[in-house]
């Protein structure tokens, strides 16, 4: 349970391009305040779930929309790679960066599509910390949260979100689930497929990864 629940809402892991139409930019939530900002995405994101479920139930696909829709515009996912990439960034071209954004975020999609495979709107809700505890301000902060499901303990996730300047929005970068990072464990298996595969290797193994149709989660997520 705990180990779909490390990707599940990251609004929730790791990171976004900038919104690609004026339209789209005129329907993001503003927010100050980071706190309330993660709630109004997750709820969003949870209720449009529960609306399109006839839809979910014929294609599994369509997670792809509403987490493209719904929760890419706040997930950071250019830091978030870059900080996978970590050392290895300065060893790629420019055009060998942007190609590994991209892939990087599809690849984060179908990630959170599987994920959400798992979750049952009917079953499980999600508390929020208090809103109070901004203060103002603040570039970066960590939002916590729990995930509860009845008959099982709650469990803690934590996100990491930092203020982008360029689209004036909070978004998030990392989630960490009972105390482990998701940006760090994807940080270390992209690093050992980049010294096994070399970036370019990497991105195309990433991309694969990204085209898989979405499947019900099987409890294993790695490349």
């Amino acid at each position: 349970m705990k180990n779909w629940l490390m990707t599940l809402l990251m609004a929730t892991t790791v990171a976004c391009i900038a919104l690609v139409s004026a339209t789209a930019n005129a329907d993001v939530i503003r927010d100050e305040n980071p706190y309330k900002l993660l709630e109004k995405v997750a709820n969003e994101t949870f209720n449009r779930i529960g609306a399109e479920r006839d839809q979910i139930n014929e294609s599994l696909d369509h997670f792809r929309v509403i987490i493209r829709e719904e929760m890419m515009p706040y997930v950071d996912s250019v830091y978030a790679a870059k900080r996978v990439l970590g050392r290895n960034l300065k060893d790629t071209t420019e055009e060998q960066r942007q190609e590994f954004y991209k892939v990087f975020r599809d690849y984060l999609i179908a990630t959170y599509g599987r994920a959400f495979t798992q979750y049952d709107e009917t079953k499980h809700t999600v508390e929020f910390d208090n809103a109070n505890r901004f203060e103002e301000g603040s570039k970066a902060v960590t939002v916590y949260t729990r995930v509860i499901e009845q008959g099982r303990p709650p469990i803690r996730m934590d996100f990491k979100m930092r203020y982008d300047d360029n689209d004036n929005l909070w978004k998030a970068y990392d989630m960490v689930v009972e105390g482990v990072s998701l940006l760090n464990s994807k940080a270390a298996e992209i690093s050992a497929v980049i010294r096994s595969r070399g970036i370019d290797g990497t991105i195309e193994l990433l991309r694969e990864k990204a085209n898989e149709p979405i499947r019900n989660y099987d409890g294993d997520e790695s490349l």
